[in-house]
Parts: structure tokens; sequence; C-alpha cells
């Protein structure tokens, strides 16, 4: 298996944890960390999308594309060489 790959599967539990977090909530300090840490990733990716929005200019689907940058970031990128 790809790293690659294997990397990305891993950012796809965080935000289902992140998700599940916010329908049930965890514990008091779980919960909290589990919230800054789904913020401060997505703050992370909103930048990404900012910073390397050009690059996916002319991409078919640019919508799909701009949502897997936000989901996985520049693991998203990496995969647009």
């Amino acid at each position: 298996m790809n790293l690659l790959s294997f990397a990305k599967g891993a950012l796809a539990m965080f935000w289902l944890v992140a998700l599940l977090n916010l329908f049930y909530p965890f514990t008091a300090p779980l919960g909290g960390w589990v919230n800054w840490a789904a913020l401060a990733v997505l703050l992370a990716h909103v930048g990404e999308l900012v910073l390397f929005g050009s690059r996916l200019r002319g991409l078919p689907l640019l919508w799909w594309q701009r949502l897997q940058v936000l989901l996985f970031g520049v693991l998203h990128l990496q995969t647009l060489r």
C-alpha cells in the first residue's frame, strides 16, 4: 500500500472521529482536544486552499478538488503533480 494512501485514510478516520464528536461528544478532556485539533487542521487546509488555489484551476470538477483539499490538504495536492 502506498504511504500517501495510508495517510489519506488516517486523515479520513480523523475527520470521522471529529464528526462523531460533534454528534456524540466525548468526555471532558478528550472531546475538547478533538474539537481544537479539528479546527486547527481545518484552518490549515483552508490556508492551503488559498495558497494553492491557482494550482486547482483548469482541473475537472473544481468543487470536488477543493473539497478534497479541505479534507486532505497537501496530501491531495501531492497527487496532482
